[in-house]
């Protein structure tokens, strides 16, 4: 039973982005700043590998989260289905990904709203005059364009919707997940 969960899990994971709602598309990541202190935000997940246990994300380049990753590859990811009774947290380690190619093909298949995150002058978080200012285009884009790629090393789910509450742990260990029902 926890195996199909687990597949159910990923499978849900890994609705591409497009006229099927992913439950799961908006996490919210959390890394620890060059204080130690954790630092979350709400990152838009754009594909899975559930063969190796990824999840990726576009991010930029100048954002703190590719410093704070960079120095600490350990990271949390929470997601909450819209309907509020399903979550999904993982454990996982981070890292930009550095493959040319897959980098221009997934800017290539971006949407022009997407592409746009990338194109204004600003770093992410940096003071600004307006909220117009974060329209201005001042680079391509591309140059800004990165890829983050976290490997799950444990992931747990949550059902609230059912009368008992059902939990469960999954632990990957030496490429193999591990699983076992929690209390709630």
């Amino acid at each position: 039973m926890l195996d199909d969960l687990l597949q159910r899990i990923w499978a849900q994971l890994a609705i591409p982005v497009g006229p099927v709602r992913n439950p799961f598309r908006l996490m919210q990541l959390a890394t620890l700043d060059a204080h130690g202190w954790p630092d979350a935000r709400t990152v838009v997940l754009r594909s899975v590998d559930a063969g190796a246990g990824a999840l990726y994300f576009y991010v930029d380049k100048r954002s703190a989260k590719c410093a704070q990753v960079s120095a600490e590859p350990r990271v949390a990811l929470t997601a909450l289905s819209p309907c509020g009774v399903l979550q999904v947290r993982l454990q996982g380690l981070a890292k930009l990904v550095d493959d040319a190619e897959q980098l221009q093909r997934c800017w290539c298949a971006a949407r022009d709203k997407t592409q746009a995150l990338f194109r204004h002058g600003a770093v992410p978080g940096q003071v600004i005059d307006s909220s117009e200012s974060a329209r201005a285009t001042t680079a391509d884009g591309f140059e800004h364009f990165a890829m983050m790629r976290i490997e799950a090393t444990a992931l747990e789910w949550l059902d609230l919707a059912q009368p008992v509450q059902q939990r469960a742990r999954f632990e990957r260990r030496q490429g193999d997940w591990q699983a076992a029902w929690l209390a709630p």
